[in-house]
């Protein structure tokens, strides 16, 4: 049995770090928008939180993306096509660890 691997969206953690950089300019302005009202307008100060630095980070790094190595998404085809593509669970799952505490450093 073959699985079509075509329709896989390859711009997920892109758009994941999109939305986290989103949701951080988004408090920046609720924040700004909260000092405005009680009265601090006056005073003009910019603070970055470590979070929104490695955000920063984060998406400059998505903005050089690596070119796709074809032999190894032919591989991966090939492997799906015979039934023999095994998912090292263990392996993705201290992947994803290793990114949600990149975020909290």
């Amino acid at each position: 049995m073959a699985n079509d691997i075509n329709s896989i969206n390859t711009n997920r953690p892109q758009q994941a770090a999109r939305d986290i950089a989103e949701r951080v300019k988004s408090e920046a302005r609720s924040s700004t928008s909260e000092q405005e009202q009680n009265g601090n307008e006056g005073s003009d100060r910019v603070s970055l939180t470590s979070t929104a630095s490695k955000l920063k980070d984060i998406e400059r790094s998505i903005g050089s993306d690596a070119p796709v190595n074809q032999d190894r998404v032919n591989q991966v085809k090939d492997a799906l096509s015979r039934g023999e593509y095994r998912v090292d669970a263990d392996r993705v799952a201290d992947k994803m660890i290793d990114f949600e505490t990149s975020l909290r450093r």
